[in-house]
């Protein structure tokens, strides 16, 4: 199964889903700020990232940078409560490996589907594809 690195500094929210994704067979490295979401990028092999926006240290936009010259290939979705369109602008220009963006709240089964879509999404189309789909559908329809 794939590996996902889960970075949020709510822990509550956090051991939710990483929970959910375990028990559909998914291992999860959890990270609870930005920092150590890229040292963990640094040191596993991740599948995919999913970043919250606003976290200690450093902010999912700023992570999402510096993962984008760690690991130039990795996949990186956003999970937020905040949902302002700008705020979504801002995820999807930080870095050309976000691919999407979602809104909380989401319930852990539907996070779990939203999982395993992107995951299967860019294994079959590649991230590009995958990006230019889902900032269509995030920021051109209104």
């Amino acid at each position: 199964m794939p590996t996902i690195l889960y970075a949020e500094d709510d822990h509550d929210c956090r051991e939710l889903f990483a929970f959910a994704l375990r028990e559909r067979g998914h291992q999860v490295h959890e990270a609870v700020n930005g920092s150590q979401a890229v040292q963990l990028v640094r040191e596993k092999k991740i599948d995919l990232v999913i970043l919250d926006v606003r976290m200690p240290m450093i902010s999912g936009y700023e992570a999402a940078r510096i993962m984008a010259r760690e690991a130039p290939s990795v996949p990186i979705a956003f999970l937020s409560a905040k949902g302002l369109r700008m705020e979504i602008v801002t995820a999807f220009e930080c870095s050309p490996l976000v691919v999407d963006y979602i809104v909380k709240p989401v319930s852990p089964d539907n996070f779990v589907a939203w999982v395993e879509d992107m995951l299967q999404s860019c294994r079959v189309r590649g991230n590009q594809a995958v990006r230019e789909i889902n900032m269509a559908r995030e920021l051109i329809a209104e």
